[in-house]
């Protein structure tokens, strides 16, 4: 792991002295200290303070002063042996990283433009328009079934966060959003719990919403550090989740300055994931687009359900540019904001490529309810949506509501101009490029 800029400051105590760790490395820390605070080069006991709850000792050494602080600080550089480091110790600091990490992903997410300049495609969907319906749109039977649980519309609130305290206030609005309206809902990813499991209460929802379809997360590269299928499981258990999704993002993890890059067996971990459960499995891309020889892959191995997780939604190789420090990594993110395959034809080569074999859940860029339509129309079982509830949430849990409530009148109304008296209907319908 090399050293990497942290996305807010990691409190630490170097010989009883207070400062801030900026950048960490296992092997080296940068420490800003108050001015007029000095420590002598040389043997230091180094006291990582990860939350109050947990906190990390470990013998290092000062090697040097170093450039770059603050008016009105000095910096330093600490170096800790590679065996200094208990395996526990490891976890504790890599789950107080991963929730810095996850609190900067919310406020990119919240106040920066972080969508793909490329389009979903669905404004090159046409749906064909009925004159007279025969309909009463007030009738309309939106319900359908996904991962054996009914929802009262074909919506999902894609997973999005947790990790944080300003998480937990987003899931747990979320889940009222998703109980009020009988939508299902994904959480983010869960690694953290694994590391800090204080952090457990920022993905538990089940107090606001006992019956909603919940799906708990856990990233597919984990499986290749350590993350086992009984760590699946208790994470599952541990939220009440109804299925668990995997999800895929080499294209954040390449370019994100600390991510994890060895993508190698994970298929066959996968498998044992879902042969190891007993909830359902759903693997979801984040953003580049599920192709159809990697879907047939998934059905074959027994994936429940496969997230398209489409170009043209928030772009997250994008989002690390804006958390990366160094300039050629802001250019690398930069030149990966597009990458990927939009979602409307994703949903269009998965659906050819595994027919009927697994649910498809139809994400990235969806942001109205005519887009969950043409979803539909093109192959998803359901549409779903992370940007626009999350901003919603983020205000307050009206404000999520009124998302909510407008997209599903957009939906009905895509149903009665096409004459579709249900769900199925919708997803029969013929549709020609624009």
């Amino acid at each position: 792991m090399s050293r990497a800029r942290l996305d807010g400051w990691m409190p630490v105590r170097v010989s009883g002295r207070l400062g801030f760790c900026t950048e960490f490395a296992f092997d080296s820390l940068l420490v800003d200290f108050d001015a007029a605070t000095k420590l002598p080069f040389g043997p230091v006991e180094l006291e990582l303070l990860c939350s109050p709850r947990v906190q990390v000792t470990v013998a290092a050494r000062v090697v040097q002063a170093a450039d770059g602080a603050p008016d009105g600080y000095w910096r330093i550089e600490a170096r800790v042996a590679d065996d200094a480091w208990t395996d526990e110790d490891r976890t504790a600091v890599q789950g107080h990283l991963s929730s810095l990490r996850k609190a900067s992903h919310l406020g990119i997410t919240a106040g920066e433009d972080v969508e793909s300049t490329v389009r979903a495609g669905f404004d090159r969907v046409v749906l064909p328009h009925r004159a007279l319906p025969g309909l009463d749109m007030d009738a309309i039977d939106l319900g359908t079934t996904f991962l054996g649980k009914r929802l009262g519309a074909p919506l999902m609130i894609a997973g999005m966060t947790g990790g944080s305290e300003r998480a937990g206030t987003i899931n747990r609005r979320l889940a009222v959003v998703c109980r009020d309206l009988g939508l299902g809902m994904g959480l983010g990813s869960q690694r953290a719990m694994l590391e800090l499991p204080h952090l457990a209460d920022s993905f538990r929802v089940r107090s606001q919403a006992p019956d909603i379809l919940l799906l708990g997360n856990i990233g597919a590269v984990q499986l290749n550090l350590g993350v086992t299928v009984d760590d699946c499981r208790r994470l599952v258990d541990a939220v009440g989740a109804d299925a668990l999704a995997i999800h895929l993002n080499p294209l954040q993890e390449a370019v994100q300055p600390e991510g994890d890059r060895d993508w190698r067996g994970l298929l066959g971990k996968i498998a044992a994931v879902v042969a190891g459960l007993d909830v359902p499995v759903l693997v979801k891309e984040t953003g580049a687009g599920i192709d159809p020889a990697t879907a047939v892959d998934l059905a074959d191995a027994g994936v429940a359900a496969i997230d398209i997780g489409g170009t043209g939604g928030t772009s997250w190789g994008w989002v690390e540019g804006f958390r990366a420090a160094d300039p050629h990594r802001k250019a690398i993110a930069g030149t990966f904001r597009d990458w990927g395959t939009p979602t409307a034809d994703a949903i269009r080569a998965v659906r050819d490529a595994v027919g009927g074999r697994v649910q498809v859940q139809a994400t990235g860029g969806l942001r109205t309810g005519l887009d969950v339509a043409k979803a539909l129309a093109l192959g998803a079982d359901v549409g779903g949506m992370a940007l626009p509830f999350f901003r919603a949430a983020d205000v307050s849990v009206e404000e999520a509501l009124a998302v909510g409530r407008r997209v599903l009148e957009e939906l009905r109304i895509a149903a009665l101009c096409t004459g579709s008296a249900d769900a199925a209907a919708l997803r029969a319908l013929d549709v020609v490029p624009s």
